[in-house]
């Protein structure tokens, strides 16, 4: 009986070990028939590595970027260098600077020299009106006014000149 039973545990442990025939040995199972799938699957997993490798050199491009930004190394010479199209540049550096002021001096200086000789056409023709009138009230305070001004001096210089022409 003991013998039996021996064969009997012996037989069913080697049935579910799959040293026979059995429903779990790995011999009875079939081969998994997938039409491809899995190079399928390998060919999107290399797209799809791709696109990572792509995104990670783009984040590494704009990482230098500003690395270089955060360091000040971005300039318009080191653009000019990495032969980058900035556009036209006519008036660049220290030179223009000085060109543009030097323009705008010399403008005012234009500007207010013709402001003061239509003011002394002015003047000259207001003289030249004093004088030949001649009235002796008018002189007078045209002067008083002038010396309170300071300009006494000037205004009797103007005064003669009319009077000489």
């Amino acid at each position: 009986m003991k013998l039996i039973k021996l064969l009997l545990v012996s037989l069913i442990v080697l049935t579910f070990t799959g040293c026979s025939v059995s429903p779990f040995s790995p011999r009875n199972q079939q081969r998994i028939n997938n039409g491809g799938k899995i190079d399928e699957i390998k060919s999107n997993q290399n797209g799809i590595m791709a696109e990572v490798g792509k995104l990670k050199q783009d984040v590494q491009l704009m990482n230098s970027k500003l690395k270089e930004v955060q360091n000040g190394l971005i300039n318009i010479n080191s653009a000019i260098s990495r032969n980058e199209n900035s556009g036209v540049q006519i008036l660049q550096g220290d030179g223009s600077l000085i060109l543009v002021f030097s323009v705008i001096v010399f403008g005012g200086m234009l500007w207010y020299r013709a402001r003061a000789i239509n003011s002394e056409k002015s003047l000259n023709i207001m003289a030249k009106q004093v004088t030949k009138y001649n009235l002796a009230e008018l002189n007078d305070s045209i002067i008083k006014d002038a010396i309170k001004e300071g300009k006494g001096k000037e205004i009797v210089r103007i005064l003669n000149k009319a009077i000489e022409s």
